[in-house]
């Protein structure tokens, strides 16, 4: 049963944990992006380019971790 839980942090090259910090912050991450969408919404003339860029930005992390995978 524990296989579940480390099968797919260990395909990426990270322990449970790690994976488990890295998965908060990127919800962490889309939570903020979607406070900027809502504002954006109501307000279009503010944080015009934040969707894209939190996209960028959340895009890279994820790459990040695809490059030092061993």
């Amino acid at each position: 049963m524990f296989k579940r839980f480390t099968e797919h942090p260990k395909n990426n090259n990270m322990t449970y944990f790690q994976h488990f910090c890295f998965s908060c912050n990127l919800g962490f991450q889309f939570s903020i992006a979607s406070i900027y969408a809502y504002i954006h919404a109501a307000f279009p003339f503010l944080y015009e380019t934040s969707s894209q860029d939190y996209a960028a930005t959340i895009l890279n992390a994820i790459d990040e971790k695809k490059i030092h995978k061993v």
